[in-house]
This record gives structure tokens, C-alpha cells and sequence, in this order.
């Protein structure tokens, strides 16, 4: 390795997102944009174009002008199971809420959730709100006005207009199709009926990143890097390589999670192949940054991932708030947080000012993970304190 240039290996797994590699280097694109602005003459960074392999992934990478860090993107590609599985049919799409709503209450673990921040279990229940009970009562009410007005032709149709339009017009100020489509997913997964191609691709993710890991590698750090719903996926990743690694991961390598929702999974009894896979986890020795915002309904921030779930956590795992507050113009911050869609995304950000553990500061500064931590506690601490 060359001792005078950092270099770091970065896998990233995305979340339940239908678009592909080409947004999320877009999105980093724009972040590098920021930065390079934010520099003046000091030291821009740059971004190669996207390039793919044999297996469908993608690929790419950010250096440095003074040549002291260069990182090099794997984009583990899981959309194309994300479309498969994404319910284009209204119908379908409520049946199928319907259903995993049963399950839900069926299965879940209610002390665990009632252990969650509010906010998540809000986001957690919306769709029902939205799409299913306050446009069927709606709709109901309606039905009943025309059988008082003794029109009794027009109450079904009234119930069926008022209950959809209401649906549309919720489920979209509050983004509740995408919602829907993450939780309906995930009811899969905890029922053992996901797509079987998702299992093989978590074999090949396993293999693609123990390839990274020789002491003969040339990287100096390597990163799993996952967002949203791509922690579990990320979960099932590490458990895998950690079967290979005799349950301790090489120091080099560390998992990141950022605006995950673990225990919204592991708080189901009938997800017994994810409770296997968060026993693994915990039983490992490795390390783990999970990043959590309590602004951010779409996740389960600052929660243990084994809520309800022994053993005890594993020594490895450090958990943070992002602290964007401290990043950012109290303005910005202020309209930000009444977007949660926007805000969920916002650990692939940089905001008004740097912090060490934004997307950039993670994967492209250079320095180790273990180094940015320290730093992004001295600096958050003291622009709270400020």
C-alpha cells in the first residue's frame, strides 16, 4: 500500500429504493459539488463516472487533488429485486397492506414497538390511517348522508369516491405509497416469502466483499455502508462473512448503518431467520457505527438492533445521533425536519457545514472510521455548546 495516500474500499447497499446506481451517484455528485464550493482553493475533491461489472454492480471512485485520499465505490445492486417486488397495482397494493397489517399485529412483539421512539411507530402506522381506516369511515359517512337523503343507490358509490380520494390525498402528502411498499416488503421477510433471489445475492455481496479483505489488499479501510432497509440486508451481509471469518470480522472492515429500522423487524416473532441473524451478529466481534437521527420517523434511531431479542448487544457497536442541528442554519433545519422523506435521506448529505460523520466525511475523508468518530464527538459537542 501506498503509505502516503489513504485508501479505502466503500460497499454501499441501498435501501427499498426501485431507482438504481445511477441516482445515487448523482446524489454524490451534487455532495462533491457542495464540498468543492465550500473549498475555495483548498482540496476538491473529484468523481469518476459510473462503470459496471460481470455481476450487475457498479462503480466508482473519489480522489483527492492533493493525492492523499482515494476511495473507490462498490454499489451493491439489489433494485432490480426492489422492482419485482414493487406493487404497481392499487389493489393489489391495498390487499396486500391489508394483509401485512394482520400479520403485523399478529406477530409483533408490542412491548418491543411501545420501546421504539414515537415518531417510528407514527410512521409505522400511517398507511393504515391513511389509505385503509379514515377513508373507509369516510367513505361510510358519506354512504350514510345519501341513505338519509333516501337516495340508497348512491351510498356505495359515494363510499367507494369519498374512501379513494381520500386515500390519494393522504397517502401522497405523506409519502405513505413508499411507506406502504417498505412495509409490505418487510412482511416478506419476516414471513420467509421474499423473492429466493434475494438469498443468492447476499451470497454474492458476502463473497464480492470477503475478496476486499486479504492483508494483502490494497485497502487501508474497508466499509460496508447501508441505508434505510438496506440494514437488514447489510445484517444478513455481515452475518454471512462472519460464518466465513470464524465470528471475528478483520479489523480493516467495518459495518455502517445509517437511518435504520432493525428492530422493526426483530420485534416480529414469526422473523425467526432474522432473530438467527441478529444472534450471529451479536455473538461477533466486529465494528459497528449505526447513525440515527431522532428527526427521522422512517427509522429507529439510538434503539438497540436486538430490542426483544438475547443476547446482549455486541461490544463493537457505537451508536450516534447525526446532530444535524449543529450542521446546519437553524433555518435549514427547520425546513428540513418537515420533510421526513427528505430528512431520511439526508445521512447521504452534507448539510450547511462539514461534519465527520456526513456521507463525505465518512467515506471520503483521510482518516479511519474509529479517527472520524472522535472527531465528529469533539465538533458536535462543541457547536451545541457554541
Amino acid at each position: 500500500m501506498d503509505g502516503a495516500m489513504f485508501k479505502r474500499k466503500v460497499f454501499y447497499i441501498g435501501g427499498f429504493d426501485p431507482r438504481g446506481a445511477r441516482f445515487y451517484h448523482e446524489l454524490l455528485a451534487q455532495q462533491i459539488a457542495t464540498h468543492n464550493a465550500g473549498q475555495g482553493s483548498g482540496n476538491p475533491l473529484s468523481l469518476s463516472p459510473r462503470r459496471s461489472d460481470a455481476t450487475g454492480d457498479r462503480a466508482w471512485q473519489v480522489s483527492d487533488a492533493a493525492a492523499t485520499v482515494q476511495t473507490a465505490f462498490h454499489f451493491l445492486a439489489w433494485d432490480d429485486i426492489v422492482r419485482r417486488a414493487w406493487i404497481r397495482s392499487t389493489p393489489r397494493l391495498l390487499s396486500a397492506t391489508v394483509r401485512a397489517y394482520a400479520r403485523l399485529l399478529r406477530h409483533a412483539d408490542l412491548s418491543c414497538l411501545a420501546r421504539v421512539p414515537h415518531g417510528s411507530r407514527v410512521a409505522l402506522f400511517l398507511p393504515a390511517l391513511a389509505l385503509l381506516i379514515v377513508p373507509l369511515l369516510a367513505g361510510l359517512g358519506a354512504g350514510a348522508i345519501a341513505l338519509g337523503l333516501g337516495r340508497p343507490w348512491l351510498a356505495p358509490l359515494l363510499v367507494l369516491v369519498v374512501a379513494a380520494l381520500l386515500a390519494l390525498l393522504l397517502g401522497g402528502r405523506a409519502h405513505v405509497g413508499w411507506i406502504v411498499q417498505f412495509l409490505v416488503f418487510n412482511d416478506a421477510l419476516a414471513a420467509g416469502q421474499a423473492d429466493p433471489a434475494l438469498a443468492l445475492r447476499l451470497d454474492r455481496f458476502a463473497e464480492t466483499i470477503d475478496r476486499a479483505l486479504p492483508e494483502d489488499a490494497e485497502w487501508d479501510e474497508v466499509l460496508l455502508v447501508s441505508h434505510s432497509n438496506g440494514a437488514i440486508l447489510a445484517a444478513e451481509v455481515t452475518a454471512r462473512l462472519l460464518a466465513r471469518h470464524g465470528g471475528a470480522l478483520p479489523p480493516r472492515l467495518a459495518l455502517v448503518t445509517l437511518g435504520a429500522s432493525l428492530p422493526m423487524l426483530g420485534a416480529r416473532r414469526d422473523a425467526r431467520g432474522f432473530a438467527q441473524t441478529m444472534a450471529t451478529l451479536a455473538q461477533g466481534r466486529f465494528a459497528w457505527l449505526d447513525i440515527g437521527s431522532p428527526t427521522d420517523g422512517a427509522a429507529t434511531p439510538l434503539v438497540d438492533p436486538w430490542l426483544g431479542q438475547p443476547p446482549a448487544r455486541m461490544a463493537g457497536l457505537v451508536q450516534l445521533s447525526p446532530r444535524w442541528f449543529a450542521f446546519c442554519n437553524p433555518a435549514t433545519y427547520a425546513a428540513r425536519r418537515k420533510d421526513k422523506y427528505l430528512t431520511h435521506f439526508d445521512y447521504l448529505r452534507r448539510l450547511d457545514r462539514p461534519s465527520p460523520l456526513d456521507y463525505l466525511g465518512l467515506t471520503c475523508s483521510g482518516q479511519p472510521l474509529a479517527a472520524n468518530i472522535a472527531a465528529f464527538r469533539t465538533v458536535a459537542k462543541a457547536k451545541a455548546e457554541a
